[in-house]
């Protein structure tokens, strides 16, 4: 995704990648933590995200993936009820979520109550989040996904104190609560994050040469 001074571009594009975070069956509609309608990020995250991979950018998956008997879960003694449990039908993505086989996964199955960024997640190797951004030497991060007063937003944050240039993907985003999403998204406007639509966002990685017709 970087021009060179024999590819016809003008200037260096920047080296973007997709992150998707929480889109699982059970913030959706009917599920354990549900957000309801937030099944309907998925279509528009689907549509960056294939953006971002035709223009050989990587695409990250966050996945909540605890254990039923987690010390935060009624079964070990917590307080919360249980969610995303590995293997199980709420730990899955919703049908209308369609990834590149490219895709990289991480999971994160810690404690909510040490944070809910995405950056806690690790794959199945044990590279973090940051690590794997850093290797593909990503420059700017388009973030989607559930919920935004909590996941979204933790992410976000951290992400720009990471030095990421970062887009909010406005339509690829929902709140348990609808007002408060709207102000989480104006507080990620001041930190220095852009907030675009899915539309905007793929029109933006052609306009500058990223993606190619």
């Amino acid at each position: 995704m970087r021009g060179g001074p024999t590819d016809g571009r003008l200037y260096e594009v920047m080296r973007t990648a997709m992150l998707i975070v929480g889109v699982q069956n059970d913030f959706c509609t009917g599920g354990a933590r549900e957000i309801v309608g937030g099944e309907r990020v998925a279509g528009p995250l689907s549509c960056v995200a294939s953006a971002v991979d035709h223009g050989d950018g990587m695409i990250v998956v966050s996945r909540e993936w605890h254990s039923e008997t987690s010390h935060y879960f009624h079964g070990g003694g917590g307080s919360l009820s249980p969610y995303c449990v590995a293997g199980t039908k709420g730990a899955g993505f919703p049908p209308s979520l369609t990834l590149s086989p490219r895709t990289r996964i991480v999971y994160r199955s810690t404690d909510p109550e040490e944070g809910d960024s995405a950056f806690h997640s690790t794959d199945r190797t044990g590279a973090t989040l940051a690590d794997l951004l850093r290797e593909s030497g990503t420059e700017e991060l388009f973030v989607g996904g559930l919920p935004t007063e909590t996941t979204v937003r933790a992410t976000v944050m951290e992400a720009l104190r990471r030095g990421f240039r970062v887009v909010v993907i406005q339509d690829g985003v929902a709140a348990r609560d609808p007002a408060m999403g709207r102000e989480v998204l104006g507080s990620l406007r001041l930190a220095g994050a852009r907030v675009m639509g899915s539309g905007e966002a793929i029109m933006s990685l052609y306009s500058r040469g990223d993606v190619r017709l």
